[in-house]
């Protein structure tokens, strides 16, 4: 979506430590868009990652950083402890929370926890073409008082629509 229809230059970044297939996983789709991927040392910190690829974002002139983190519930200290860390390090100016629409009211819960740690600025939604029926929608949106400012609506990036 930024890169082509806001004609930005993008890099993207995978923080998730704890997968092991994660990095890779961002590697390989940041090729299929044609975005900049940012790679992470190995036995990095995620806070560490996160400001070497901020510097290489600085370097690159890139208009936009994506910094993918690990998936995390809310009940988890210490993860909540390195997402805040990692929002604190990158004083980021969007701070996007993703949440399954197909968790139902149990997104709001979550979601509301993530207001509470973080300053929110909108919610981006997959998973809706499922068989959700906007319940989470409308509670995620009135527990964080945050837009929806995506929906995704498959498992293809193209199925990123703004909201």
């Amino acid at each position: 979506f930024l890169k082509e229809r806001a004609k930005k230059k993008v890099l993207v970044v995978s923080c998730d430590v704890y997968r092991p297939a994660a990095i890779e996983q961002l590697r390989v789709l940041a090729a299929q868009v044609d975005v900049g991927f940012v790679s992470a040392a190995a036995g990095a910190r995620p806070v560490d990652i996160a400001r070497a690829a901020l510097e290489q974002a600085r370097r690159e002139v890139a208009d936009v950083l994506i910094v993918d983190t690990a998936g995390r519930l809310a009940i988890d200290a210490a993860m909540m402890d390195e997402i805040k860390a990692l929002h604190a390090a990158l004083k980021p100016v969007e701070t996007l929370f993703v949440v399954d629409a197909m968790t139902g009211q149990d997104a709001a819960t979550t979601a509301k926890a993530f207001a509470e740690a973080l300053p929110l600025t909108g919610v981006i939604l997959t998973k809706t073409d499922g068989d959700a029926r906007g319940g989470a929608a409308l509670s995620v949106r009135y527990v964080t008082g945050r837009p929806i400012k995506f929906l995704g609506a498959g498992e293809k990036t193209d199925a990123l629509e703004p909201f």
